[in-house]
């Protein structure tokens, strides 16, 4: 990197705990690893908690009034539609401020034999199979 004219120091981190504390957002411009999962299957789960100035997952210290305004409206509407629309708007802001840049994205493939029975693989658990629930066909 530094024949791009970068220059890099490296940081550790003891724990979990450490790393969020010292690493995480600290400096501007920093580059560190971080993974999100959905919690649960909603669009608020990844716009608030990682985009919404008053979030404390915001490590990047994003801060758009609009994106507030958007989350926040979407937050308590009921109308669905409403909703994905005002969910989408916020999206797009986002997208155009590009405030972070991902450089990992994780996919789960699963390769099964036709034999194998009583799998239940859903999108909000990629890595939890229940076991007890599986059995081999002859």
């Amino acid at each position: 990197l530094e024949r791009l004219g970068l220059t890099v120091h490296l940081r550790m981190a003891s724990s979990w705990k450490a790393y969020k504390r010292d690493i995480i957002g600290k400096r501007p411009g920093g580059i560190y690893r971080y993974a999100w999962h959905a919690d649960f299957p909603d669009p608020y789960n990844f716009l608030y908690t990682l985009f919404h100035s008053a979030s404390p997952g915001n490590y990047i210290h994003y801060a758009n009034p609009e994106v507030d305004r958007l989350i926040d409206a979407a937050r308590s509407e009921v109308d669905q539609q409403k909703r994905e629309r005002l969910y989408h708007q916020a999206e797009a802001l986002i997208m155009q401020d590009a405030p972070t840049v991902n450089i990992v994205y994780y996919e789960i493939e699963r390769l099964f034999q036709p034999y194998v029975q009583g799998l239940d693989v859903r999108s909000m658990s990629e890595s939890f199979t229940r076991m007890e629930r599986i059995w081999l066909d002859r």
